[in-house]
């Protein structure tokens, strides 16, 4: 009864005018906040909504699943942080969806789109991005200095369980290769500066049980062992 009362009180939220609401929290262990684009910082609960735009954070030990309009999963592991960019929803269709995982663990298992769409559903972290039509995967964003804020990047690690994801990442060039004859520069975030020619875009195709890690200057594929696993593995086994 009081999952039914939840859910009815999400649709009614969602029905509401100008309400930006992207999905809602099934389950939490430990604490977890949402801070809107505007506004301040609110504890999450179970049933609780969250909104476009708003950024979730997980304590050191907090793990927290929600689903979305569509019925995609999703989950963050301890001390992770995910924002929501984009959130396009047609009744209970994906038309576009996009977050970026700030640092920690996030695994989701995305619905199918319908025969024919153009959906798309995609998890920046670090320099990769993840693209999917429907599967389930793991991002994990691991920070150069933990606790630093905002966090440096040192490593993203995407990992597939099932079905197919595409990776696109941005690293710097080796220093083995030939240089290239000069380009205009270009500023980037920080305090320094570099031409477009010393970065290169790299891709894959991951499938189940395959692997990419990516950090400045490497992108590297490989497999995993499922079995092994970690916080968050475990609290999505007694929240499947």
């Amino acid at each position: 009864m009081k999952k039914l009362r939840a859910q009815l009180a999400l649709w009614v939220l969602l029905a509401a005018p100008g309400w930006a609401a992207v999905g809602q929290v099934t389950a939490l262990d430990g604490k977890a906040v949402r801070v809107p684009k505007t506004g301040a910082e609110q504890a999450l609960a179970v049933g609780v909504p969250v909104e476009l735009e708003d950024t979730v954070r997980t304590s050191a030990d907090g793990s927290l699943k929600l689903v979305l309009t569509d019925g995609t999963a999703l989950a963050l592991g301890p001390d992770s942080e995910l924002v929501f960019d984009v959130a396009e929803f047609a009744g209970q269709e994906r038309g576009a969806f996009s977050a970026r995982l700030v640092l920690g663990q996030f695994w989701a298992k995305v619905k199918k789109a319908a025969a024919g769409s153009t959906s798309r559903f995609e998890v920046k972290a670090g320099r990769a991005v993840a693209g999917v039509r429907g599967t389930i995967f793991r991002v994990d964003a691991t920070p150069l200095v933990a606790g630093s804020r905002p966090p440096k990047i040192r490593e993203t690690l995407v990992r597939v369980l099932e079905g197919k994801v595409g990776v696109d990442a941005e690293i710097r060039k080796s220093k083995g290769q030939p240089t290239p004859a000069p380009s205009p520069r270009h500023e980037v975030p920080g305090p320094s500066e570099v031409t477009a020619d010393e970065w290169e875009k790299r891709f894959v195709e991951l499938q189940a049980r395959q692997q990419v890690a990516v950090g400045d200057t490497y992108f590297r594929t490989g497999t995993f062992d499922p079995k092994k696993k970690d916080a968050l593995d475990r609290f999505l086994d007694k929240h499947p």
